[in-house]
């Protein structure tokens, strides 16, 4: 077993209320670690890997097909959570009043997938089937690709609002100085939250756009001379109406718009809805000397991302920092941006670094692909002995699988035990009661049925069936299921099974214990 620490998920206690039969002398069942394992999946091609959908010519039904294999593939690689990439650019994988249908389902803008269904809420649906975290992932500020083929439909935000939208050297934004556009692309993250049954809400780093330059050319001393120019972000007339004379500069009135953008996101899905998490993915690199000896980047005054000021107010529920580098790279990178990520979290929230998985392929600069199951074990031995729950975030889901699944079988050692999305008891600490389960008596497979013990939401069933053999299988089940069958769950004649209420917020019970 290669976990160096595992996080208790609960302490059994035997008695009438918790085990429903005594044929024999219950056992406990072993425990089930806590790591956040996820990965993100997005259309956008890298290193010759996308992700879902693969091509924008597939019917809805290679579509669906699809995006179920690579859920299956998902969740027996060992993954717990699949951030899922449904706003790339004023553009958007569901049906919305705020956006057109994304080029990436159907190769135009605007065109609906026919036969109609719905990507997103199908998206959830099989990935809750799997035992499987579904996140909503947004670009907030990107207005368009830089190689988008074809016009923009009507709905675009570039045709529909124009007086939003800057062009920046080969990149369209939307200016986040605008309070009307904040609060728009805050809305078309909101609209996800009110009418989808995901379990998070994920933001990169497209805040304001990662500098670009022009090659211009002088006279210098009667001779001709080719240099570069950092091109500036055009919003002198949103700094002149919303930000002049009440910032002391005009950096400083950047960072309050996205200080602004993130508070008020964070507030909002709270109201709605309590227990949904929201992260946040920043660059790794806070500000250059952040931690000493580290250079880089300063993503501070770049793209105008005080993401340790969100950290430490505590308007996020896990932050995803992308650590892009070897452990053994440049300046310790790796692990020293790691360990200072943990030490600027006031809030104790949760820290899950994001690595570059599909470095491993294409280009001069691939990494060897022992890397990979590396810094997972690198970054579980940094946490071992503190109270920081391990996770990190795999850019990208398709790169766990190219090539035969060559990483995903080199990461299966590392994944071999089933691990269960860590908690958010800030966001409701309440624990629920051990369920109530009952066998259907019959001739045929075992199965039962659960209720939840109290009124505490329960989000799953965590289910542990023991065979004959004594071996045990962990199972994941969204409530709302009737009737479960212990062969669907791994065990076809089981002599114990153990069922444990996972709050809206992951907190666990006690198991209920039945023996067949």
């Amino acid at each position: 077993m290669r976990y160096r620490r595992l996080v208790p998920l609960f302490a059994l206690a035997f008695g009438t209320s918790q085990v429903q039969s005594l044929a024999h002398v219950p056992t406990a069942p072993p425990v089930v670690p806590r790591e956040f394992r996820a990965a993100w999946a997005t259309p956008i091609w890298d290193r010759g890997i996308k992700d879902w959908p693969t091509r924008d010519d597939m019917s809805p039904a290679e579509q669906r097909a699809e995006l179920r294999m690579m859920l299956d593939n998902a969740a027996a690689a060992g993954l717990n959570a699949v951030i899922l990439h449904v706003r790339l650019a004023g553009d958007a994988l569901y049906p919305t009043i705020y956006a057109p249908w994304s080029v990436f389902l159907t190769g135009r803008s605007g065109v609906a997938p026919s036969p109609a269904y719905d990507p997103l809420a199908f998206a959830v649906t099989e990935a809750h089937a799997r035992g499987l975290e579904l996140h909503a992932w947004f670009n907030p500020f990107r207005a368009m690709l830089p190689n988008l083929v074809g016009k923009a439909a009507l709905s675009h935000v570039t045709r529909r609002h124009p007086e939003w939208i800057r062009k920046y050297g080969s990149q369209t934004w939307i200016d986040p100085g605008d309070p009307a556009a904040r609060s728009f692309v805050l809305e078309t993250i909101l609209d996800v939250v009110k009418r989808y049954d995901v379990d998070g809400v994920h933001i990169d780093d497209y805040f304001y756009p990662y500098r670009e330059a022009r090659t211009l050319t002088r006279r210098v001393r009667g001779r001709r001379v080719r240099i570069k120019v950092e091109i500036e972000f055009p919003d002198d007339k949103t700094w002149r109406k919303f930000g002049r004379g009440k910032f002391s500069d005009r950096d400083a009135w950047r960072r309050h718009n996205i200080d602004d953008f993130i508070e008020t996101l964070y507030t909002n899905v709270k109201h709605l809805k309590p227990a949904m998490a929201v992260g946040l993915s920043p660059f790794g690199i806070w500000r250059p000397g952040n931690p000493p000896g580290v250079t880089g980047l300063d993503a501070y005054t770049e793209i105008y991302a005080d993401s340790r000021r969100w950290l430490r107010e505590g308007w996020l529920d896990y932050l995803v920092p992308q650590i892009y580098w070897e452990i053994d790279g440049a300046q310790d990178r790796f692990r020293l941006l790691d360990a200072w990520w943990r030490t600027q979290n006031p809030m104790n929230r949760h820290i899950w670094p994001g690595l570059y998985t599909s470095k491993v392929f294409g280009g001069s600069d691939r990494w060897a692909m022992a890397e990979v199951p590396a810094q997972v074990a690198e970054l579980r031995t940094a946490r071992d002995g503190s109270a920081d729950v391990p996770g990190h975030v795999h850019f990208r889901m398709g790169a766990l699988f190219a090539d035969n699944n060559r990483l995903a079988m080199m990461l299966s050692e590392e994944y071999h035990e089933r691990a269960l999305v860590p908690a958010f008891p800030w966001l409701g600490a309440r624990v629920p009661a051990a369920p109530s389960v009952s066998l259907i008596a019959g001739d045929g497979a075992a199965s039962f049925t659960v209720v939840p013990g109290d009124s505490t939401r329960v989000r799953w069933w965590l289910i542990q069936t023991r065979g004959r053999d004594g071996r045990w299988v962990t199972s994941l089940r969204p409530t709302g299921e009737g009737r479960l069958l212990a062969g669907a769950l791994g065990t076809n004649d089981p002599d114990e099974i153990a069922v444990t209420a996972i709050s809206a917020t992951g907190v666990a019970g006690e198991a209920t214990i039945v023996t067949p």
